[in-house]
């Protein structure tokens, strides 16, 4: 009986402690905006920051599918934040009438530890 007391004692303090917030951070790749010849906005969203503070975040993207941060040959490191957001960013100077993929990311400041949105595709105008 009395391990059942504690059980349940235990199972209400670790309900109480919980703050409601995402142990890692959530990002969304949300749709391109205005593609153009050569240029295009991106726009993520930081939907749960997490229990890492700061956390730095950007963009990547390139030619091909399957972005990652050590592998990716275009990298955009918008610095870092605490909390919730939406950014956005303009790339110009791609080619015409290509496909490309981006992704969002996030990652803990010594980026030890990384999140990745969902990863877009978009063809620039001919």
């Amino acid at each position: 009986m009395k391990s059942k007391n504690i059980t349940l004692y235990l199972l209400f303090i670790l309900a109480g402690c919980d703050k409601g917030e995402a142990v890692d951070p959530v990002v969304a790749t949300n749709d391109p905006q205005e593609i153009g010849k050569t240029s295009v906005v991106l726009e993520a969203t930081i939907k749960e920051a997490g229990s890492i503070r700061p956390i730095q975040y950007g963009f990547l993207w390139g030619p091909t599918g399957g972005l990652n941060i050590l592998t990716a040959k275009n990298k955009l490191d918008l610095g870092s934040t605490d909390g919730i957001k939406t950014y956005s960013i303009k790339l110009d100077s791609l080619t015409a009438n290509t496909t490309y993929f981006a992704t969002a990311y996030t990652a803990s400041p010594d980026y030890a530890k990384i999140y990745y949105g969902n990863e877009i595709s978009f063809k620039t105008l001919p």
